[in-house]
């Protein structure tokens, strides 16, 4: 098993005991971890102390325990797909509120998170997701779903990715069936507007050349973990709502299983909304990542596909 999925479990185990000399063990003494916003406390914990006080507040009075259910791991960086359960205050019983972490490690400790999820009163989980057939956690049921995804591949699919990103963008309907296995599923995290899955490559081929043209959409691939068949990446969409009077983006992660070279399942965890939704205060322009006013980043010249123009 791997060291740093040793490390992980470890951290969410003490976070679940609300022992917070535990949790700060795992962590860097200036680790910084970083909430999706707009949600309530999305501003970044810049500590290991302030984080160990944070969870052992979060274990004591919601009763929240985690559990670790996907893992994925490259050189110094690791993510995981995540199960919290937990006791929101006047609910009649605890809930799960599921999403994804990017971890940075140093010196064999958690040294950043940035985390992907939404912070709400009521269950958020992948629409129509399986989470039994595959093994993922409940609340009564132990994940299972962990294991061993192998090397990195020997050719890395990054530029599938990017070639993929550039048809949505560019709404190529005919292009796009061409990156699927005919009976891909893409997932997406409720509660959200068009939540619903969408399966098979001519659909979800249809599916992205509509939301491309709707929203004068871009999309922006800002960073890859990559081992076995599976690939995590880091993303924005750049777009402009409808009555809006500038672009907004939104980011988020996703989450790829291949067959060979085509896609067979896209997992994706982000809020959308008419407005930005963003890792509060995460230094974006200064790690390479794409902006406002920017939209490439260090690994995907993205600008270069015009994005979809709504004719006056």
């Amino acid at each position: 098993m791997s060291t740093t999925l040793d490390l992980v479990e470890d951290y969410y185990a003490a976070c679940g005991r609300g022992d917070a000399d535990a949790v700060r063990a795992t962590l860097q003494p200036d680790l910084t971890h970083y909430y999706l916003a707009p949600n309530i406390g999305s501003r970044p914990v810049r500590s290991a102390d302030h984080l160990a006080r944070k969870v052992r507040a979060s274990a004591d009075r919601l009763g929240a325990r985690w559990q670790v259910d996907r893992f994925i791991e490259q050189d110094d960086r690791a993510a995981i797909e995540w199960a919290m359960t937990w006791s929101p205050a006047g609910a009649a019983g605890p809930i799960i509120t599921r999403g994804s972490e990017w971890f940075a490690l140093r010196d064999g400790l958690i040294d950043e998170v940035r985390s992907y999820h939404q912070v709400l009163s009521e269950p958020s989980d992948l629409d129509g997701f399986p989470y039994a057939d595959q093994r993922y956690s409940d609340h009564d049921r132990v994940s299972a779903a962990k294991s061993d995804l192998g090397p990195a591949p020997s050719r890395s699919r990054l530029p599938l990715i990017v070639d993929y990103y550039d048809a949505c963008t560019a709404a190529d309907a005919e292009r796009l069936t061409a990156f699927f296995t005919d009976d891909v599923t893409h997932y997406f995290l409720q509660p959200n507007v068009g939540s619903s899955p969408v399966s098979g490559a001519e659909h979800l081929a249809r599916y992205w050349r509509k939301v491309a043209r709707m929203l004068q959409a871009r999309w922006v691939v800002e960073s890859i973990i990559e081992q076995g068949d599976d690939a995590v990446i880091e993303w924005s969409m750049f777009n402009k709502p409808a009555g809006a009077s500038e672009r907004i983006v939104t980011r988020g992660t996703e989450w790829y299983v291949f067959d060979g070279d085509k896609i067979a399942e896209i997992r994706s965890y982000h809020r959308n909304l008419d407005q930005t939704s963003e890792l509060a205060e995460f230094p974006y322009a200064d790690r390479g990542f794409s902006v406002i006013g920017r939209e490439s980043s260090s690994i995907h010249d993205a600008a270069a596909t015009p994005y979809q123009e709504v004719s006056p």
